[in-house]
């Protein structure tokens, strides 16, 4: 019983395993999922902005230290003086570097613009922008993003393709694109992305397998306890405490077996406390329990080797099985038998066989066991008769070859 309920509380184990690994693995995704779709956002507002921008032109602001007229723009209307101010004009690519750096400085998120044909030697790719950019042109996939571990430090690259537009051309005439084609993509690198708490989950999974393992144990045990209590009280007599007469019906037919195998002696003792009944009458019931309980220990005592085995019968008789034991070992644990029980030195005045409590008993041998294991034991029944009606406390031998 034991191993089944090991059983149990190993299949528990596995599930809350199981559903742990599920667990972590589903959030991981959907963390991944977040991750993506934040920065697919981003990408989108990015492109709103360039395209607010490339809608207009361009847009003009002023020239300061950090913001400087860019060489790469190849227009006559650059630069612009107006009202004692130096504008600048500030086409799409350039003000995505410029949003960069300032995310970068307050959000750990950087923008790039790359292309595999760009006009500013800046937004050339790097490894893992080139080999995105190839991927877009060369099929029908236009966005990737995984997470990048440089030196340590974790970061999330998404890129997506940039198609050419009207206004896209005008800037990237002498690159040959044509409308819809892929110049390039903006890159968006969140540097230390939000990771999935696990640890919320562990926890749960860790009360959950503990709590489930002390109650499969719990109510375990008691189920163990509960079935060794109902397997005890099937097979063992209720009130001397020896094995029942259904106990005694699988021993005996298992040694019966044994012995007709092996071609060996078995023998039988059947025993009868001698006019219980005048003992009951007299002295009430419960001193009648009492000595059925102490002649079934004393007879049990007598029985030295594993293999003997005392069962109670039916009322006040007991039988016991002797396996390997000819004739005269079972004449010899008889004797003893009977001497154990005189021994016992219980008062009983209304007996004809002796003013003390004594037993008869009924010894049948045989050797070679045939197919009717039956007749062993009515042998011993007709040996305890004639012991009976030779006057009680002692034994008689039938049926002994």
């Amino acid at each position: 019983m034991k191993k089944q309920l090991y059983g149990v509380v190993s299949i528990w184990v596995s599930i809350l395993c199981l559903s742990l690994y599920w667990n972590v693995q589903s959030l991981k995704s959907n963390q991944d999922k977040l991750t993506f779709k934040t920065a697919n956002a981003l990408f989108e507002l990015m492109v709103t902005a360039r395209l607010w921008n490339s809608s207009h032109n361009g847009v003009y602001v002023q020239v300061t230290d950090q913001t400087q007229p860019n060489p790469y723009l190849e227009d006559s209307q650059r630069d612009l003086e107006c009202n004692g101010l130096l504008l600048t004009k500030i086409n799409p690519a350039f003000m995505t570097r410029q949003i960069s750096e300032l995310t970068h400085k307050d959000l750990n998120t950087r923008f790039h613009v790359a292309g595999l044909n760009p006009l500013n030697p800046q937004n050339q790719p790097d490894v893992w922008e080139k080999e995105a950019l190839e991927s877009f042109s060369s099929s029908d996939i236009s966005e990737k993003g995984e997470f990048l571990n440089k030196n340590g430090v974790v970061s999330y690259a998404f890129m997506k393709g940039l198609r050419a537009e009207k206004s896209c051309l005008e800037c990237h005439k002498n690159k040959s694109y044509k409308l819809n084609d892929i110049i390039g993509g903006i890159r968006i690198n969140l540097l230390n992305p939000s990771k999935a708490n696990l640890l919320p989950v562990i926890l749960l999974h860790i009360v959950f397998g503990c709590v489930g393992v002390f109650l499969i144990l719990f109510f375990g045990l008691k189920l163990i306890k509960a079935y060794k209590t109902i397997q005890h009280q099937a097979i063992f007599d209720a009130l001397t405490g020896i094995p029942n007469r259904r106990c005694f019906n699988d021993r005996f037919l298992m040694e019966a077996r044994r012995a007709s195998r092996l071609g060996s002696n078995l023998s039988i003792i059947m025993a009868d406390i001698d006019h219980f009944k005048n003992f009951n009458d007299a002295y009430g019931h419960d001193r009648g329990d009492l000595v059925l309980t102490r002649v079934a220990k004393s007879i049990d005592a007598t029985l030295k080797r594993p293999v003997d085995f005392c069962a109670r019968y039916g009322g006040e008789e007991f039988i016991i099985i002797l396996p390997d034991t000819d004739p005269a070992g079972a004449i010899h644990i008889a004797g003893l038998i009977l001497e154990q029980v005189r021994g016992l030195d219980i008062e009983h005045k209304h007996s004809d066989a002796d003013d003390k409590v004594t037993i008869s008993l009924g010894v049948a041998s045989q050797k070679n066991v045939p197919l009717n294991y039956e007749d062993i034991i009515k042998n011993a029944d007709i040996a305890l008769y004639l012991a009976k009606s030779n006057g009680r406390n002692r034994f008689e031998v039938s049926g002994t070859n």
